[in-house]
């Protein structure tokens, strides 16, 4: 019988709760969170108590050497997660930590090095990297079901006010990492446009600061070109209002819509064929770290794919190809 990967919680703010939790209560026997810890104790308990997690301890420190934490969940603003990573990693827990994988592709790069030198797994919690249609999109355009692929156009456009409950994410007030929300919400669909056509090969664009509350920009605008010969654009705003599909393709043969739950394939003919993602994302990542640390599997999103994701989104941030 298999028995719960033993998970401990290092942060325990709004993600946790609004994202983690549904996950972790339909995971019931595959995941247990047996330790929380918070820069402020009251949260921990408070969502230990919601959660029905046993143990909370006082630092981060602390949780990596409890002898019942065999893995470890970091959900830290994105700067302060590298030094934890490591110390995680130091002490042979097997980590998954959120996304991006660093506040800098520089960070990143010496983070990646010095992570290195470790045995124990890491993963990056890219959670749309585990959506089922997602899959299905890289498999389409892999099989040729498009044809030649003539265009890829992204949209992610988010209306970041007062009301999205984000927006008070004391951390993303003074963001320390490259991009702000461009950056922190962009590499979700950097990665599946860059499994399906790699990384783009020239860049070019202009940024904008429209809202001085979503520091540094909260707008990136990009021409791409990847190595096959497609064209693309990209546009990321995070203050204008916007309701459709965030991912176009299209092809000599056949065009795909993509939104956060479903891909639409539409042939020559109008014949549509539609994949739906059912389960929560954040089930299907902790669900498959389970698998990496109980099971040997190899992660589906290493760091090492979490670099590239953030090299994608550093060059859009900066007009031009990252390096």
């Amino acid at each position: 019988m298999r028995r719960p990967l033993r998970l401990g919680l290092i942060g325990t703010g709004l993600a946790a709760t609004s994202l983690y939790l549904p996950a972790f209560k339909e995971l019931k026997g595959k995941v247990q969170v047996v330790a929380c810890a918070n820069r402020t104790r009251a949260k921990a308990e408070a969502f230990a108590r919601l959660a029905k997690i046993p143990t909370v301890v006082g630092s981060a420190e602390e949780l990596i050497l409890l002898p019942e934490v065999e893995a470890v969940l970091i959900s830290l603003p994105i700067d302060l997660q590298p030094t934890f990573v490591l110390q995680a990693l130091r002490a042979n827990k097997p980590v998954l930590s959120e996304k991006p994988v660093a506040p800098s592709v520089s960070v990143g790069k010496k983070l990646l090095r010095a992570a290195s030198k470790f045995g124990a797994p890491w993963m990056i919690g890219e959670n749309f990297a585990f959506f089922d249609h997602l899959h299905q999109v890289v498999r389409w355009v892999a099989a040729g079901r498009l044809g030649e692929v003539r265009l890829v156009h992204v949209t992610q456009i988010t209306n970041m006010d007062r009301k999205n409950p984000y927006f008070k994410t004391k951390w993303r007030e003074n963001p320390a990492h490259v991009g702000g929300f461009v950056s922190d919400g962009g590499v979700h669909v950097a990665n599946v446009v860059r499994r399906c056509f790699g990384m783009p090969t020239e860049v070019r664009g202009f940024t904008a600061s429209f809202d001085p509350k979503l520091p540094p920009i909260d707008t990136a605008i990009a021409s791409m070109r990847f190595e096959s010969g497609a064209l693309g654009s990209w546009t990321s705003c995070y203050s204008a209002r916007y309701d459709g599909p965030y991912l176009r393709i299209y092809g000599s043969r056949a065009n795909l819509e993509v939104t956060w739950d479903k891909a639409v394939l539409t042939d020559a003919t109008g014949k549509q064929t539609v994949c739906v993602s059912k389960r929560n994302s954040f089930s299907l990542e902790f669900e498959h770290f389970a698998e990496v640390v109980l099971r040997g599997k190899v992660p589906a999103v290493t760091p090492e794919d979490a670099l590239l994701d953030l090299q994608f989104v550093d060059g859009l941030c900066r007009g031009k190809r990252a390096s």
